[in-house]
C-alpha cells in the first residue's frame, strides 16, 4: 500500500511539476531520461559487479555489498540525466511558447512519461538492495499458496497500481532489441529485471541474509542431467522416493508438464559465508538466490528457480536432496568445511535449455558450464545423491609435501592443540563491543581488534558475568579447534616445516575422509596487547596474515582457529601444500 501511494504521488508531482514548465521543455526533459535510462541499465551489471567486488568485507564500507545492485543502477541514471539536461539546456538555451492548454497537456503528459521512467528506475533500484522482503509492502515474487499446483515455487506476486517498474522494463528490453539494439540484449539476459533483485532478497529474517557475492565466491564443479530427453512427464521426474510427485509451478505461476531436470553443481568458497550475528560463518541459500535462464527454439528467454537442492546433511558423510515445496525454505550449510558444495536442480520446459545462471545476480553463461552427467531416471540420480557422488567429490585427494612434517601425539600435545570456544582471556563486554559483534550471550560473533593487557584479563574483568565476553560464538553441528603455533609448538610458525611453507598459502586442518577447514582467525597475546581476528566468513590468507613472531621474544603466544564440522577427526594441518603435523590419534571433537 504504501509503495503504491509512494509512486503515484511522485510521479504526480514530476507530471505537474513539468506541466507548468511547458510542453517543448518537457518533452527535452523526458528524452533526455529516456537516454539517461538505457546508459543506467548499460551500466548495470558491470558496476555492481564493481562496488561488489571492492566492498570491504569487515568494517564501515562493508553495507557497500548490500545496496552495490541498486546503487549501480540509481546513480548512473541520476549522473547521466543531470548532464544530459546540461548539456540540453545548453544547446537549446529557450523555450517554445505555446498554446496553454497545449502546453499544460503536453507538459503532463511527457512529464509522467519522465516520472514513470524515473520512479520505475528508482523502484527497480531499492528492490536490489538488502531490504526488508516487504519493504513498504511491495512483494513482487512470492511462494505460490496453491499446495495443489507448487507450494513453495516463486511466481510473480504483486503488482503496483502505476506498474513504473514493469513498464520501464518492458520499455528498455524492446528498445534492446529494436532501436537501441545490442548484442547483448537486456530483454534477453534479463527477461523479468523488475524481479531479479527481489529475488536476491529472498532470505531468512526477512531479507536479513546477504543478498549479493563476489564472482570469485564461487564456481561451477558440474552439471547434470534427469531424464532421457526433454520429453518426459515433469511429475515423473519429481517424484519423491518412487512416491507422490513435488508439486511445481512455473515463475508464471503455470504447472509444467513436460521437460527436464537441469542440475547445477556449485562450490561457494568462505567469502560466500554469512558475516552478520545471525548464521554467522554457514552459507544460507534460498530457491530465489539461485536461478537459471532458460532460452527455447526461438531466442526467447525465460527465469527458472530451484526446485530442489542436494547437500550434505548434519550427518557428516550422508547427503540429502531438500525440496523447496513450502513457504520459507532455506538451506543452511552445515558443520564447518571451508568449501561448500550444493547441487541445484532447474525444471526446463521441453524446448528450452540453460542460456546462463545467476547466483545472487552474478551472470554464468551456458557455454561456461560443463558438460553434464546424464542420469536416465530420478532413482538413478537418488542413488548418487545418497553416495554423495553427484557433487563430484567434495573431497579432492590433495598431494601435500611430507618432508619436514613432525607427527604429534595429541594423548599429551602439551597444551598445544586446544577444543574449547574459550579466549584467551576475558574480555569486558563494553571494550568488545568496540571492535567485535557480541551475541547476546556475550559471545564473540565476528570482527577484528585488539586490548591493552592492563585493561583485560580475569583480574581486570567485570564481577557480573553479563559484562564479562570470554568465548567465540560457533554454529549448530559445528566445533572449534586452536593451534598452538607459537615458539615451542613442534607445529609451530617458526619450525623448519613451516618456515619451507608459503606465506601466502591457507592455513589448513585435514579430516580423515580429506574435507578441508581453513583458519577463520587467531589470538595474539604479548606482554602489552591481546589482539583477536574471528571471521567465520573469510578465512586467513596466510601466514602472512598473523602477527609476526620474533625468535628472540620469549613473551609471544599465538594461536590459530579453526570451526569444524562435528564428529569428525582431524588427523593432518597444513599450509598450503606443505604438510607441517599429523595428528596420533586423530583430534576429535
Amino acid at each position: 500500500m504504501i509503495m503504491n501511494l509512494l509512486v503515484i504521488a511522485l510521479v504526480l508531482a514530476i507530471a505537474y511539476a513539468w506541466m507548468v514548465r511547458g510542453v517543448f521543455s518537457s518533452m527535452l526533459h523526458m528524452l533526455c531520461a529516456l537516454i539517461a535510462g538505457a546508459i543506467a541499465f548499460a551500466a548495470w551489471e558491470p558496476l555492481s559487479l564493481m562496488l561488489v567486488n571492492a566492498s570491504p568485507e569487515r568494517g564501515f564500507f562493508s553495507f557497500l555489498e548490500s545496496i552495490a545492485w541498486g546503487v549501480a543502477l540509481i546513480v548512473p541514471f541520476a549522473v547521466s540525466f543531470l548532464l544530459l539536461r546540461m548539456l540540453s539546456d545548453k544547446i537549446v538555451p529557450n523555450n517554445i511558447k505555446n498554446n496553454t492548454a497545449i502546453d499544460y497537456a503536453g507538459g503532463a503528459l511527457f512529464g509522467a512519461v519522465t516520472g514513470v521512467i524515473s520512479i520505475g528506475i528508482l523502484v527497480i533500484g531499492i528492490g536490489n538492495m538488502r531490504v526488508a522482503t516487504n519493504f513498504l509492502g511491495y512483494q513482487p515474487l512470492w511462494y505460490s499458496a496453491d499446495r495443489a499446483q507448487g507450494a513453495g515455487s516463486l511466481v510473480k506476486n504483486d503488482s503496483l497500481w502505476l506498474p513504473a517498474d514493469k513498464l520501464v522494463a518492458k520499455v528498455y528490453g524492446n528498445l534492446s532489441k529494436g532501436t537501441m539494439s545490442s548484442s547483448q540484449p537486456l530483454a534477453y539476459w534479463y527477461p523479468e529485471i523488475e524481479l531479479a533483485g527481489f529475488a536476491s532478497r529472498v532470505s531468512p529474517g526477512d531479507g536479513a541474509a546477504r543478498n549479493a557475492i563476489r564472482p570469485d565466491d564461487f564456481s561451477i564443479k558440474g552439471t547434470f542431467t534427469v531424464g532421457p530427453d526433454g520429453g518426459t512427464q515433469i511429475r515423473d521426474l519429481l517424484k519423491i522416493d518412487g512416491g507422490d510427485s513435488q508439486r511445481y509451478v512455473d515463475i508464471n505461476n503455470e504447472p509444467v508438464s513436460s521437460g527436464q531436470i537441469f542440475g547445477c553443481i556449485l562450490e561457494f568458497e568462505p567469502g560466500a559465508k554469512e558475516r552478520g550475528k545471525k548464521g554467522a560463518g554457514q552459507l544460507v541459500i534460498s530457491n530465489g538466490q539461485v536461478r537459471m535462464l532458460a532460452e527455447d527454439n526461438e531466442g526467447n528467454t525465460q527465469t527458472v528457480f530451484p526446485v530442489s537442492i542436494v547437500s550434505e546433511s548434519s550427518v557428516p558423510g550422508r547427503y540429502g536432496r531438500w525440496l523447496f515445496d513450502a513457504e520459507d525454505v532455506y538451506i543452511t550449510s552445515t558443520g564447518g568445511k571451508s568449501k561448500v558444495t550444493m547441487g541445484f536442480e532447474f525444471v526446463l520446459p521441453q524446448g528450452y535449455s540453460p542460456a546462463a545462471l545467476y547466483v545472487k545476480n552474478v551472470r554464468v553463461k551456458a557455454d561456461e558450464l560443463p558438460d553434464p552427467v546424464g542420469y536416465d531416471s530420478p532413482a538413478r540420480r537418488d542413488l548418487a545423491v545418497r553416495s554423495g557422488s553427484i557433487l563430484e567429490g567434495t573431497a579432492d585427494a590433495i598431494e601435500y609435501n611430507t618432508e619436514n612434517a613432525v607427527t604429534i601425539d595429541t594423548s599429551d600435545s602439551g597444551g598445544h592443540i586446544d577444543t574449547t570456544t574459550r579466549m584467551l582471556e576475558i574480555v569486558g563486554s563494553v571494550a568488545a563491543k568496540r571492535n567485535f559483534t557480541v551475541s547476546d550471550t556475550n559471545e564473540i560473533v565476528g570482527g577484528q581488534g585488539s586490548f591493552l593487557l592492563e585493561e583485560i584479563g580475569r583480574r581486570n574483568a567485570p564481577n557480573s558475568k553479563k559484562l564479562r565476553v570470554e568465548r567465540y560464538a560457533i554454529g549448530s553441528g559445528q566445533s572449534m579447534v586452536k593451534l598452538d603455533v607459537g615458539a615451542g609448538s613442534p607445529f609451530g610458525f617458526l619450525t623448519e616445516a613451516a618456515r619451507a611453507a608459503p606465506l601466502d598459502q591457507p592455513l589448513k586442518l585435514v579430516d580423515e575422509n580429506g574435507n578441508v577447514y581453513e583458519a577463520i582467525g587467531f589470538e595474539y597475546l604479548d606482554r602489552e596487547i591481546m589482539e583477536l581476528r574471528y571471521t567465520r566468513g573469510s578465512t586467513l590468507t596466510g601466514v602472512s596474515d598473523t602477527p609476526t613472531l620474533s625468535t628472540t621474544r620469549d613473551d609471544q603466544r599465538l594461536r590459530i582457529l579453526f570451526i569444524i564440522t562435528d564428529g569428525v577427526n582431524i588427523d593432518r594441518f597444513v599450509i598450503g601444500d606443505e604438510l607441517i603435523a599429523r595428528f596420533s590419534p586423530a583430534i576429535s571433537n
